[in-house]
């Protein structure tokens, strides 16, 4: 009888399943040696519980306790006692004992100089703080009880420390520690306590350890390799059960996903000839790209109920503001404007701020809830969230369209790129929030649709309208995703070339002219180099003139009356970083030449910080007389103690009804440390950037103090033009971009990584994430790998520019772009800026994807890919486990 494998009935390409009967039963393994290693494995696995401690001891001076005590000293020992001292900061991992309720018992003291304040000291676990005590002077025992804290593998020890009497010693010290128990407190024996100190994920994966390198071994020679590599594991399975804190420090959390992953494609290897006939049913109920995206869809329903329970009212990111637009939508008796406040939903916190967002969104969510008078708030807010929901799934249907679009009948890619995208933990946390960025992604990825639709299967009337109204729709949105508009317009034009089979070479040609006009119509010369438009500043023209006789140099800034209903009009200059803490807490001067075309009263500087908080700090000097002939001028001011940003801004004259228009001027501005007179003005080098001043070397904190450097400037009238629809000044995002020297390191080392990471593994309003920090450099080194996983399946199927791969271009520009914006969302960065949100990438959800699917499988050979299709669903299966974990520890436990 022929096995399914072989019927043609239910073909099997493209996949790692034998092909035959002969090959699906040649050197496979039969079941009752399957059984058999399992029951190795298992024996192991209670032999390790026999042997499992109770609890934990050790002492402190031991090399051993090095595993565990961090930020202590190295151990000393007199006469009697060996020990460590504490430091500051100091921490006791206690890895996976933490998930249980503990008593730990420490032997300590503190004999301290004469004089030193008392060794107080709290113990802190996650959030759970101890109430404090003091730690005496004589060897004692200290006993206290821990509560469970999954997620928190390390106890603080926060002491109020001092420095030893002998100068040379510079430590901070806190406590001498001796020795350490801890005795868990659940009265759990130890077998099922050491299964609870493991963690049951990490318990399986060790379980199925043994299983999985008989598996990897199976189909290899000689016949005896799976039995070496059973044993092997089953020994190593046994050491671990049996010092439960060591295998969870050996196999911490972070490596959970990458061990299990492969735990698991190890078994589907070795498995596989006895999986055939289940894969070959499988095959044939997901035969058609139909049923596999139905299943899709399936998974992102339940992916979305998840956390759509999993998260509490009001955790996603600003959804008290956009729930409060769409009630006052559905039951304030008018329309609700800026500054509206309705007594019944005040009390959930959204202050009005969304009010002045665009109402598309809100006005789909405040249709079933006009249905809903007499329900409760937190109801509603349940019903407002199952419309996001449905927009979740229907984006991943959209998602489910690109895909099918841009691959042929049949490909991997027109299941698992939609499958990706509604297994990105952070994209289904903003997916069921209540947020008009739900709205703005779902409508950006129908217009995406609407892109590769059109360049792949040409030009229609049906399908340029569809375009049209996509963008309109996206537009409508968010401000975000009012790109869509202009991207449109030059898809139609491609589409439209292509149509009339122009050349490459042509369409590219009238593409760059195009965007050559626009940056000409948008874009002027000689601002000056490293100073930052604000508010109406010289909307006339250049902030910089060439004067013959200017008092430095051959150029002067030139500021002329302006006037913005958002912000002050001036120029301003940013101090570098590094400068910050040398001059803080001190005295800091600052001079320069200044003149008018008239006689009048400049505003003097002024001084633009954040501190420790994120409000924005002024300090605004003095205004004085001047008039048409240049004079040296000083202002002094003290600088913060803390500061994290600073800027310079030299302020542009008011324009005064009745008055003529006035111009003001400046030249050779310095900012340095110290004071300096007025009567004695510096001489400066050429660049303005150093010199002498009152017989003291200088060096100016401002570069181009003299501006005798230019560069490119957004048009006033452009730059006012654009405001109200990005809410924020596209004058000073240029200015950045260009001032790569600042901003260029802040963007590539800081920004990028923390988007990466930020779209993979955060949720919330942004503060919950994981508590092993290396993920936040895990997960961008991944990134990295996959992208250079696409660029390599890019250049192996390059070649004739057929319409699939002119879409998959534009394709992947476009998310380029869009996840470029959302990294360069923190410039002009001259002020302290919250971390980079991924809802501004999201709509260019579906470009992630591809990157991520593609890029994975590239790195497998052509003949395992399905192999990594699954390696990759698994592992994304666990990344979406940790996230469960975590934020059901950050807001349940």
């Amino acid at each position: 009888m022929a096995c399914l494998s072989c019927m043609k009935t239910y073909p099997v390409p493209a996949m790692d399943v034998p092909r035959s009967c002969s090959e699906s039963r040649h050197g496979a393994v039969g079941w009752r040696q399957w059984g058999l290693a399992g029951v190795l494995a298992i024996l192991a696995f209670g032999i390790g519980l026999v042997f499992a401690p109770g609890g934990l001891r050790f002492d402190a001076a031991d090399p051993a306790a090095e595993r565990h005590l961090v930020r202590f000293s190295a151990a000393e020992a007199n006469e009697r006692e060996a020990y460590r001292w504490s430091e500051r900061g100091a921490a006791m991992r206690l890895f996976g004992l933490t998930r249980r309720p503990l008593i730990v018992d420490l032997r300590m003291t503190s004999p301290r100089p004469a004089g030193a304040a008392p060794a107080e000291i709290r113990f802190a676990l996650g959030s759970w703080h101890s109430n404090a005590f003091i730690i005496e002077g004589d060897w004692r025992r200290y006993q206290a009880l821990l509560p469970p804290r999954p997620g928190a593998p390390d106890l603080r020890l926060e002491t109020r420390t001092f420095r030893p009497a002998k100068e040379s010693d510079k430590r901070d010290l806190g406590a001498a520690l001796n020795r350490v128990a801890i005795f868990p407190a659940d009265g759990l024996t130890p077998p099922i306590g050491a299964i609870a100190t493991l963690g049951m994920v990490r318990a399986i994966i060790l379980l199925l350890l043994p299983i999985a390198l008989f598996a990897a071994t199976s189909r290899t020679e000689p016949r005896t390799a799976p039995w070496i590599a059973v044993v092997g594991g089953a020994v190593l399975l046994a050491v671990a059960v049996a010092h439960p804190v060591d295998a969870v420090a050996l196999l911490p959390d972070l490596w959970l996903i990458p061990v299990g992953t492969a735990v698991s494609a190890a078994i589907f290897f070795g498995a596989q000839p006895h999986l055939t006939p289940m894969l070959v049913f499988l095959r044939h109920a997901l035969a058609s790209d139909a049923a596999r995206l139905a299943a899709v869809l399936v998974v992102a329903a339940i992916q979305g109920m998840v956390f759509l329970a999993l998260v509490p009212p009001w955790q996603h990111y600003d959804e008290p503001a956009h729930f409060e637009f769409a009630w006052l939508l559905a039951f304030h008796p008018s329309w609700p404007a800026v500054g509206t406040v309705n007594p019944a939903i005040a009390w959930i916190g959204g202050e009005g701020r969304a009010l002045s967002h665009l109402p598309t969104y809100h006005l789909l969510v405040s249709l079933p809830l006009r249905l809903t008078d007499g329900w409760s708030v937190i109801d509603q807010l349940y019903l407002a969230r199952v419309v996001s929901l449905a927009l979740f799934i229907a984006t991943i249907a959209i998602l489910g369209g690109i895909a099918r679009t841009l691959f042929s009948v049949g490909h991997p890619m027109r299941w698992l790129l939609p499958l990706v995208a509604a297994l990105i933990p952070p994209f289904a946390d903003i997916m069921t929030a209540v947020n008009n960025d739900v709205g703005a992604i779902m409508a950006f990825s129908l217009f995406l649709w609407s892109v590769v639709h059109i360049l792949v299967l040409g030009w229609s009337a049906r399908r340029a309208a569809w375009m049209i109204g996509a963008a309109l729709l996206a537009a409508a949105m968010k401000n975000v995703t009012l790109i869509a508009v202009p991207l449109a317009a030059v898809v139609l034009f491609i589409a439209w070339g292509i149509r009339q089979r122009w050349r490459w070479r042509r369409l590219v040609g009238l593409l760059a002219a195009l965007v050559t006009g626009v940056l000409a119509f948008s874009l002027a010369w000689s601002d000056p180099a490293a100073w930052y438009r604000y508010g109406g500043v010289s909307g006339d023209g250049a902030a910089r003139v060439a004067l013959s006789d200017a008092p430095h140099g051959r150029h002067a800034f030139r500021l002329a009356a302006g006037f913005s209903p958002y912000e002050v009009s001036g120029l301003s200059a940013p101090l570098a970083l590094a400068d910050l803490p040398v001059i803080a807490g001190g005295p800091v001067t600052i001079g320069a030449w200044v003149w008018a075309s008239r006689a009048t009263t400049a505003a003097g500087p002024i001084i633009l910080y954040n501190d420790l908080t994120p409000e924005l700090r002024t300090i605004t000097m003095a205004s004085v007389d001047v008039d048409v002939q240049p004079r040296f001028v000083v202002w002094t001011f003290d600088a913060p103690p803390v500061m994290r940003t600073m800027q310079v801004l030299m302020p542009a004259p008011t324009p005064m009804n009745g008055e003529p228009p006035v111009t003001f001027f400046f030249d050779g501005l310095v900012v340095v440390q110290g004071k300096y007179p007025a009567h004695t003005p510096p001489q400066l080098n050429d660049a303005a950037t150093a010199g002498h001043w009152n017989g003291q070397t200088v060096t100016n904190l401002v570069r181009n103090g003299s501006a005798e450097h230019g560069w490119l400037y957004l048009r006033p009238m452009i730059d006012s033009a654009a405001w109200p629809l990005v809410r924020r000044s596209p004058s000073r995002v240029l200015t950045s971009l260009l001032d790569f020297e600042r901003t260029g390191p802040i963007v590539l080392f800081n920004v990028v990584p923390d988007l990466t990471f930020r779209s993979l593994m955060t949720f919330g309003w942004g503060e919950v994430e994981p508590e092993d920090r290396v993920w936040r450099n895990v997960l961008p080194i991944m990134m990295l790998a996959l992208l250079l996983g696409f660029a390599r399946a890019v250049v192996a199927n390059a070649g004739h520019a057929s319409p699939r791969r002119v879409a998959v271009a534009v394709f992947a520009f476009v998310g380029l772009l869009l996840w470029t914006n959302a990294a360069l969302r923190i410039l002009p960065a001259l002020v302290a800026q919250p971390a980079p949100f991924p809802r501004y990438g999201f709509p260019a959800i579906a470009p992630l994807a591809l990157v991520i699917a593609a890029g994975w499988l590239a790195w497998w050979p052509m003949h395992r890919r399905a192999t990594g299709a699954a390696a990759l669903v698994i592992a994304m299966l666990m990344v979406n486990a940790l996230a469960y974990a975590t934020m059901w520890w950050r807001w349940y436990v």
